[in-house]
């Protein structure tokens, strides 16, 4: 159990880095935990990782790796595009979730970085919150090219 008092408050249009935002449809605390940001509020739980993309490699190049490497047992794929950014998730059930309800992995591609956003929810009904959250992630920096 957190102790929310001694963690940082956090809601609405986020920063993760210098590059990229999250929408926050709520408060959640924040801590960094093994280098990667986690955001939490009862009920729900988001892992946050930047990867840099090798200047030799495009967008593409990065998500055909991140498919690859995807558990065998994902379903409800599904990937996008939207100002530039290439958006792609799936869901998986895990035993972090006592494999009741199914995390949800999104990954957002600019041409320099993505973003990875492990999202563990403890009821079907916060499916929707957890997809809204994936959908909102921005790319503020789009004048660094390669």
């Amino acid at each position: 159990m957190h102790d929310y008092n001694e963690y940082p408050t956090i809601s609405g249009i986020y920063p993760l880095t210098n590059e990229w935002t999250i929408t926050l449809p709520s408060t959640f605390q924040s801590k960094i935990e093994d280098e990667d940001l986690v955001i939490w509020k009862s009920g729900l739980t988001i892992w946050c990782s930047v990867w840099d993309i090798d200047p030799v490699e495009t967008q593409q190049d990065a998500i055909t790796w991140v498919v690859e490497e995807q558990a065998e047992k994902a379903f409800d794929v599904h990937q996008t595009e939207k100002d530039g950014l290439i958006f792609y998730r799936y869901r998986l059930f895990e035993e972090t979730n006592d494999y009741s309800v199914a995390s949800v992995y999104c990954f957002v591609f600019s041409h320099s970085s993505y973003i990875q956003l492990g999202i563990y929810v403890d009821d079907e009904a916060d499916y929707a919150q957890a997809i809204e959250i994936c959908e909102s992630m921005t790319f503020i920096n789009m004048a660094v090219l390669h």
